[in-house]
């Protein structure tokens, strides 16, 4: 039998689980930087402060931070 000639792609289950996260679990509170490392999923968008929408605002990589309202590179705690 033919599978229409489409490659299938072998992915581990915790792979699958990670993507399968990142594109539909959207709704699980993933605010920032670190917020995607500690679920282990790939960081694949820009994420934004969820305050001011800048994405070098320190609160963008660790949601426990203060927001700083501004988009300055170098800023204490942000990963840019």
């Amino acid at each position: 039998m033919s599978d229409s000639g489409k490659s299938r792609l072998s992915v581990t289950q915790e792979e699958y689980n990670n993507r399968w996260e990142y594109i539909f679990g959207r709704d699980k509170n993933l605010d920032c930087h670190r917020c995607y490392e500690e679920a282990g999923v790939l960081v694949e968008r820009m994420i934004l402060c969820s305050i001011c929408g800048n994405k070098r605002c320190p609160r963008a990589s660790n949601h426990e931070l203060n927001c700083t309202g501004s988009n300055a590179p170098g800023q204490p705690g942000s990963v840019y």
